[in-house]
């Protein structure tokens, strides 16, 4: 036994030699690939903006959803808490009084539950579509956003007025505007629950099969679109779907905000750059095969702090990143039902 105990200890010995030789050419060539991927970041970053972007949302109720969402008074809308219940009563009141179709299972919510919270909900509405392909309705574009946040820790509000009241403000805006606009695909808007712990909300519109991934044509995410100093929104799914490129280049043309196709490369295309493709609630709907495009800004120093608060909102930034977000919605819409 003693040759078998020497040809382990010989192969076992190679194989860590081999490993400290390779790691740090793994590491130079992981370094190379990212500065390629910041190369080309760069050079498709747009230049300018457009000068006179649509103005079909209003910044002020934008602002004063935000303003209500991250609240002292919500104590951070922690999923399963008292104020996140009165954060979703909030957002169904307002889909009811803008007039959508309740789309959940009781009502406008599609309760679920999870062992840190208990029973908890996601909140949604409907708008039909105004086409028909052999006598049924198209299939559904969904557009999601997460109210909760972190709640209270070490006795300090962690208010999330970026992550994620912003997006949530957004999906409220986006309800009242299509109320008035004639799409052709349904769309489910859904605030969604218990983002920050888990992606649950997102994961439970499936695994309760309240969704059947085959009916659903899109899915476009918002989460943390209210600032950024580089006046830059991410724009995140394109390399997954590429038709979406030019769709996104046309809605560049008419944004006030520097759309950025980044952050959806995998490690052997972009190194060390962060991939977001499963960072959001737009990850269960790619998980499913369901195309999508997620919205959002880069870190900042008040992300998951106590200081992301509604006065630290850029307005103008975030009223433009709506806008941005709504005229992908719009298009895609157009571009989907075109290709029927």
């Amino acid at each position: 036994m003693a040759w078998l105990r020497r040809y382990f200890a010989y192969w076992f010995t190679l194989v860590v030699l081999l490993v400290l030789v390779a790691w740090p050419g793994r590491i130079m060539y992981y370094k190379h690939l990212t500065e390629k991927e910041a190369e080309r970041i760069a050079a498709i970053t747009p230049s300018h903006v457009a000068e006179h972007a649509p103005q079909r949302l209003s910044k002020e109720q934008l602002m004063a959803d935000v303003r209500w969402l991250a609240a002292p008074e919500r104590q951070g809308r922690l999923a399963g808490s008292p104020e996140g219940d009165a954060t979703r009563q909030y957002i169904v009141q307002r889909f009811q009084e803008l007039g959508l179709e309740p789309g959940g299972t009781e009502g406008y919510l599609h309760p679920f539950s999870t062992e840190r919270s208990g029973t908890t909900a996601n909140v949604i509405g409907i708008i039909p579509g105004n086409e028909h392909k052999k006598g049924k309705p198209l299939r559904t574009i969904v557009v999601t956003a997460h109210y909760d946040h972190l709640g209270v820790r070490d006795g300090k509000v962690y208010h999330g007025a970026d992550d994620n009241a912003s997006g949530t403000a957004a999906l409220l805006e986006f309800a009242r505007f299509l109320m008035q606009y004639p799409n052709r695909h349904p769309i489910a808007l859904m605030a969604l629950d218990h983002e920050e712990n888990g992606l649950k909300g997102a994961r439970a519109l499936f695994s309760t099969q309240l969704l059947n991934p085959k009916e659903v044509a899109f899915n476009i995410n918002m989460d943390m679109i209210s600032r950024d100093t580089q006046q830059s929104l991410f724009a995140v799914g394109s390399y997954h779907n590429p038709w979406l490129v030019p769709l996104l280049q046309r809605v560049q043309q008419e944004s006030a905000v520097k759309l950025i196709l980044a952050h959806d490369r995998p490690a052997r295309k972009a190194g060390y750059t962060p991939d977001w493709t499963f960072s959001s609630d737009h990850g269960p709907f790619h998980a499913q095969g369901i195309p999508f495009l997620y919205f959002g800004v880069a870190d900042h120093a008040d992300y998951h702090q106590p200081t992301d608060t509604a006065d630290r909102v850029d307005e103008d930034f975030f009223h433009a990143a709506a806008e941005a977000s709504l005229s992908s919605l719009l298009l895609i819409d157009r571009v989907l039902a075109e290709k029927l």
